[in-house]
């Protein structure tokens, strides 16, 4: 029975919440009509009964006071009036606190500031409500590829019915009644058949298995709403604890229909909890300051979530008093986190704030003080592969931003090849890919550096180093020294090191790897129960059943990173003995044009290592203004097909359009490999077109070669 009731409250958690959701948003439009008085009204009658199903007593009869109330308006034909609206607020808000802080037996639970999302979603079960056009698209795609199972057995069996007709020929060839060649021909034409078959069905696969995940996946998303749909009432109460019984705040929330993952959500709504709650404590106003600052009587907070690309991000504003820099900076000092006399500007000190410890409260008390929780926010935003920072609003006020990958199990990875093991680095945090000449790397005090050019504005190629441009300097250690070797050398390969260049928390290194192979998405595993170091390895992917992939943390091999130093001195071992790579005096130029900065800086260090030079753009749109712009000549644009504002093929029209450009060949690159999309390119006048998914630099050197 137990289990049943537990089963039956994780429903109820996502019907209440539903519920509240759609009253919340009647309320929001404006002072509901008759219409939207009636739906008000059946939504609290169904929440009354779905409570007392569930044996929540005290939800039930908040609920039926609400309903005694709608009633009589209904019954009288009379809309609500300010009062009523206040009341209907006040009840969802008392349906919220109660179902976040005490359970049906009466027990206390710790508040919800106090209980970890985490431990909540571990102990219970997790439900999540299914649209049912969502349940009949999965069970399209399950049958879509159940039919191609299907068809794969009668293709098996004419594949063994064909192995039995020629161990007949081969044991007994006497027996055969047509001449011998007209039957080879028939077996081979049959044989052909059933390859070509096998390829069509191939395809049918892929796309069935394409299908089938995606709509798996979309089961898995639940909105914004039904995490944080709660927190505006969380933040009336907390006003009311720490300004008394008259202090308000109003909450405004964005982007609550924006979907993602549960687990993604659910570990974001402590985080977001502990900012909620420091907005209010440091941004506290009384009304006589805010009235004299010109703002609104009651203080202002947004949370605004937002989906960008594969990051998801949300951002907790408040319009109080923002934070005071000379605090911060003197208790960041007293603490040994800055030197007093070393110049830091915003960003810096802000970012101070996130150390554990850290609080410019004198006093602590049952809401802030304690130094906790800030740094609870950055270990959660590291937790998910993610980042946090904190912003100054003008003309008052804080913003703090959170941003994480929008899946917790998919993740875009470069992957590096080291001492034999494939190793895989998050693309979010990878700045350059470069190719340093041996004798390119600057030795300060016996550390090696690489060097980074400034990209001016406009059409400047990213050249070969040393070129007299404006360069920055970034310290380069080899990654093996992490992974294996404290010890080793910087690999050189064709006379030169190859360096990924990460920023975390706004310092870079250059992390010299043996081999760049691809940027992949992977499917993540937990690296825990593998044995690994868990800290520096979270995560193991697979690229075959039998080759891993180490998916590393940026923020631990940076702290390594900062505990090893550079060391002193440098050494190279050569990875092989091929010679290294001429450089050409005057060398094409290769527009790269992709919206994915991991993929612009792979391809754009491939051919520079093939001595090109390239210009970059970031979509279709940017890549045609500099090429309309340019001094110079483009000779090749690599391009990939989809992308924001204009995509590959509309770029590739305008192009064929313009007699000044029009000349210039195309390289379609795509992770689609669909024949009409091949043939649309190649229609609208492409000169090749490269897959992602069997991406061959050689292939994409030889391609570029041809045309020039």
């Amino acid at each position: 029975m137990d289990n049943l009731r537990d089963e039956l409250l994780a429903v109820f958690d996502a019907e209440y919440r539903d519920h509240l959701r759609a009253i919340r948003g009647i309320v929001a439009a404006g002072c509901p009509d008759a219409q939207g008085l009636a739906e008000i009204f059946r939504r609290v009658h169904s929440l009354k009964g779905a409570a007392r199903a569930v044996e929540l007593p005290t939800v039930e009869g908040v609920a039926h006071a609400l309903e005694n109330r709608l009633s009589a308006l209904l019954a009288a034909r009379a809309l609500p009036d300010a009062a009523d609206l206040k009341a209907i607020t006040d009840t969802l808000d008392e349906v919220d606190l109660l179902m976040t802080s005490a359970p049906a037996d009466g027990e206390a639970h710790p508040s919800e500031d106090e209980t970890p999302a985490s431990a909540t979603a571990t102990e219970n079960p997790a439900y999540v409500q299914v649209p049912v056009a969502r349940l009949d698209a999965l069970a399209l795609a399950v049958h879509d590829l159940m039919s191609v199972a299907e068809r794969h057995e009668r293709l098996w069996a004419q594949v063994m019915d064909l192995l039995d007709e020629s161990r007949a020929v081969m044991h007994a060839p006497e027996r055969m009644r047509a001449d011998p060649v007209a039957e080879f021909a028939r077996m081979t034409r049959k044989l052909m058949t059933v390859g070509r078959e096998r390829e069509l069905m191939s395809g049918q696969i892929d796309r069935a298995l394409l299908r089938l995940g995606e709509e798996v996946h979309a089961v898995t998303l639940v909105p914004a709403e039904s995490v944080f749909g709660s927190l505006a009432a969380m933040a009336r109460r907390i006003a009311r604890e720490h300004g008394g019984p008259d202090a308000g705040v109003d909450v405004h929330m964005y982007g609550m229909e924006v979907q993602t993952e549960r687990r993604v959500m659910q570990a974001l709504r402590d985080p977001v909890v502990h900012l909620v709650r420091n907005a209010i404590v440091h941004g506290h106003e009384t009304r006589a300051q805010r009235l004299k600052e010109g703002k609104s009587e009651r203080l202002n907070i947004t949370i605004a979530v937002t989906l960008t690309g594969v990051r998801l991000q949300v951002a907790v504003s408040d319009d109080g008093r923002g934070p005071d820099l000379q605090a911060i900076a003197a208790r960041a000092a007293g603490q040994g986190l800055v030197h007093a006399d070393a110049p830091l500007d915003a960003r810096q000190l802000l970012a101070r704030v996130f150390e554990p410890g850290f609080s410019t409260r004198g006093q602590a008390d049952t809401l802030a003080g304690r130094g906790v929780g800030l740094s609870v926010v950055a270990e959660a935003a590291r937790a998910l592969h993610g980042t946090v920072r904190m912003e100054q609003r003008q003309p008052a006020g804080t913003t703090v931003t959170l941003t994480v990958p929008v899946s917790q199990r998919q993740r875009t990875v470069l992957l590096v090849e080291n001492a034999g093991q494939a190793l895989g680095l998050p693309g979010r945090v990878i700045r350059h890919l470069l190719r340093v000449r041996r004798d390119g790397i600057r030795l300060l005090n016996g550390a090696p550096f690489a060097v980074v050019p400034h990209r001016s504005g406009g059409m400047q190629p990213d050249r070969a180093q040393g070129d007299g441009q404006a360069e920055d300097l970034v310290p380069l250690v080899p990654l093996r020294a992490f992974v294996g070797d404290e010890n080793a050398p910087l690999p050189v390969r064709d006379g030169a090191v190859s360096v990924v260049v990460m920023e975390v928390d706004g310092v870079r290194c250059g992390f010299a790897v043996e081999r760049m192979v691809d940027v992949r998405t992977l499917l993540v595993s937990d690296a825990t129960a593998v044995g690994l170091d868990s800290e520096l390895v979270p995560g193991i992917a697979w690229q075959r059943e039998d080759q891993p992939v180490f998916i590393l943390s940026p923020d631990r091999l940076f702290a390594r990173w900062r505990l090893r130093g550079n060391g002193a001195g440098v050494c190279f071992s050569d990875v092989d003995e091929a010679a290294p790579v001429v450089a050409v005096r005057h060398a094409p130029l290769v527009m790269v044009v992709d919206d994915s900065i991991t993929t612009r800086t792979l391809q754009k260090t491939i051919l520079q290592s093939h001595g090109y030079d390239v210009c970059l753009a970031v979509d279709g749109e940017e890549a045609l203004a500099l090429l309309q712009q340019s001094s110079r000549h483009v000779d090749v644009v690599v391009t990939d097909v989809e992308m924001p504002r204009m995509d590959g093929f509309a770029l590739l029209a305008a192009m064929q359009a313009d007699p000044h450009l029009s000349g210039i060949p195309v390289v379609l690159m795509t992770s689609r490999d669909e024949g009409d999309d091949v043939r649309r390119g190649m229609e609208g006048g492409a000169r090749a077109y490269l897959t992602k998914q069997k991406f061959d630099q050689g292939e994409l050197i030889d391609t570029i070669k041809g045309l020039l």
